[in-house]
């Protein structure tokens, strides 16, 4: 009996910060099954995802009786259920409800990401009973034919064990294993690349160079990240984890001769370096031809121009800096102004007069209201009146505030025949418009592209909001024949935004880039819905210059005065 309860002891005292969050999370999946406080579930879920982004032990934590309220998102109650995990290796009230529950759902605790509603929805309309069943249909389409892509998007994200992470979430997890990695492992130097340096919209694997005398004394510290964080495979030289977040983690050894030319080799993607090559020659060339302590000596060294990192992707970069042509890229510093902007008249969380305050205290000159139009209920779309009372107010507020502008405008749903969602009585005072596509996505790729193409006919439509649809890792964008949209506002005199938002990020870097090319300007906007969220506008940035567009490209980099001419057709 002394030996079976020290073995459990000694089992519950090797918890990873992973399997800590795993059980939270199937809490949190167990309870969406029940009438339980929606709340509740985000704050299981929640905390979950921040465990998974800590570099400290949660399981040490708690033998230390640390505090760990201190972290975002875990307050009293889910303090007291980890310590319980941790403590007893289980959770009292997640094996109660697994106790309970059909077995249907209870096959689903091995995928705590899964959706149990969405699932067992699955199940009954293909009439299958199990993951495996479900993988299948997902192998085979079927789910994907019968339920739609974002579903079999979902399916398919929370049945795999390597994740993929939005780029802003990344940023929390890349400071906390570059603090670990100086802190914990002694690298004397350590820098991120790959993707994230990119700033690629979605990651599946963080990657960093170090500098170390003792790369396996390294390895050996860095499995102690999170609690424990299995090592997947390695050489001398080069390591790869898989991070209790879902992603892979990629670390190379660098020296401090050659840390330039690592940071080419490791930033680029394959299409890239492969141009690049092509140019200096192999890396056994570009070696002997060394050191390149810094990324411009390599560029000096090879009569090349400095290409950005978010440009290194394949395209014509290579060939622009042998010729010294590659763009100015733009910096959030560049934006003057936002334009799309929400309060609470429909679904934001501060007043116009808030807005507005805290675009100016931003450094913007001005700020553009876009409130939903009346036909999205759901986001309490201001009516006709209520939009001309908007109108007078916003007029009244300018008069009285100094220091930026509020600019009349409204975020007017296309509807499924291309009109849009207000009258041109009221449109034309408006300064500008942003128009959205909210409904009907599932159009086939034609009538969705002949919905939007109707609606660019109309003279007071300016910018096309996140043009997809898209919600990175829920929700593809609808298609649409992008090509002929662009060239029709290109003829019309129509733009298009780059949200900033981060879960959207629509225009994508590809469509911007063709869209720049066409010589379609694009506004780079945060569509906050609150004070806070302005400084988001750093992801639209990211994905501009992805794009490789440069000021003169932006349409909130130009100041007031001369931005409204061109919203006049």
């Amino acid at each position: 009996m002394r030996a079976a309860t020290n073995a459990m002891a000694s089992e519950a005292s090797h918890l990873s910060n992973a399997e800590i969050a795993d059980r939270l999370a199937g809490l949190a999946q167990l309870l969406s099954t029940q009438k339980e406080n929606p709340y509740k579930i985000k704050a299981y879920q929640r905390a979950a995802a921040k465990i998974r982004t800590l570099s400290e032990s949660v399981e040490e934590l708690v033998h230390q009786d640390s505090d760990l309220t201190v972290y975002a998102g875990i307050g009293e109650a889910i303090s007291h259920a980890v310590q319980e995990i941790v403590r007893t290796g289980t959770l009292g009230k997640l094996e109660t409800l697994r106790s309970t529950a059909s077995p249907e759902l209870a096959g689903l605790s091995n995928y705590p990401r899964l959706d149990p509603k969405r699932v067992l929805r699955a199940y009954r309309k293909l009439g299958i009973a199990s993951v495996e069943e479900l993988r299948a249909k997902v192998e085979g389409g079927e789910l994907e034919q019968a339920l739609g892509a974002r579903l079999a998007q979902h399916v398919r994200q929370g049945m795999t064990e390597t994740h993929a992470m939005l780029l802003y979430r990344a940023d929390e997890l890349r400071h906390a294993v570059e603090s670990f990695l100086l802190d914990v492992c002694k690298v004397r130097a350590a820098e991120v690349v790959g993707d994230y340096r990119r700033r690629v919209e979605t990651l599946e694997e963080l990657s960093f160079i170090v500098e170390t005398d003792d790369f396996a004394a390294m390895i050996t510290r860095l499995e102690r990240y999170g609690g424990r964080t299995p090592l997947i495979a390695s050489t001398r030289t080069s390591a790869t984890f898989s991070l209790s977040s879902g992603v892979l983690l990629q670390i190379d050894q660098a020296t401090k001769q050659n840390w330039g030319l690592s940071l080419i080799r490791c930033t680029g993607s394959k299409a890239h370096l492969r141009k690049l090559t092509a140019v200096t020659g192999t890396w056994d060339v570009v070696q002997e031809a060394g050191p390149f302590v810094s990324e411009t000596d390599f560029y000096t060294r090879f009569k090349l121009s400095f290409i950005e990192p978010e440009l290194r992707e394949g395209y014509d970069e290579v060939e622009r800096a042998q010729q010294g042509s590659l763009p100015d890229l733009v910096t959030v510093g560049d934006i003057r102004g936002e334009l799309h902007a929400h309060s609470v008249s429909s679904d934001g969380s501060n007043s116009i007069e808030q807005m507005a305050i805290a675009a100016r205290d931003h450094g913007y000159e001005y700020i553009g209201i876009t409130d939903h139009s009346q036909s999205l209920k759901i986001a309490r779309g201001v009516s006709i009146d209520d939009l001309w009372k908007q109108i007078r107010f916003i007029d009244k507020l300018n008069a009285g505030l100094s220091g930026v502008r509020v600019l009349k405008s409204a975020e007017v749903d296309i509807l499924a025949d291309g009109a849009l969602d207000y009258p041109e009585e009221i449109l034309k005072e408006l300064d500008y418009t942003v128009c959205s596509v909210h409904s009907r996505f599932g159009l086939g790729k034609q009538e969705q592209t002949e919905r939007i193409l109707r609606a660019m006919d109309n003279r007071y439509f300016n910018i096309l909001g996140h043009a997809t649809g898209r919600l990175l890792l829920k929700r593809p964008g609808y298609e649409l024949d992008m090509g002929r949209i662009i060239d029709h506002a290109r003829q019309s005199g129509c733009f298009f935004e780059i949200n900033s938002s981060p879960d959207r990020l629509d225009l994508s870097a590809e469509n911007a880039r063709l869209a720049r090319e066409a010589g379609v300007k694009i506004a780079i906007s945060t569509d906050a819905h609150s004070t806070r969220e302005f400084d988001a506008v750093r992801y639209g940035i990211d994905q501009a210059r992805r794009a490789g567009l440069e000021p003169a490209s932006v349409l909130n980099c130009l100041p007031w005065p001369s931005l409204e001419p061109l919203f006049r057709r």
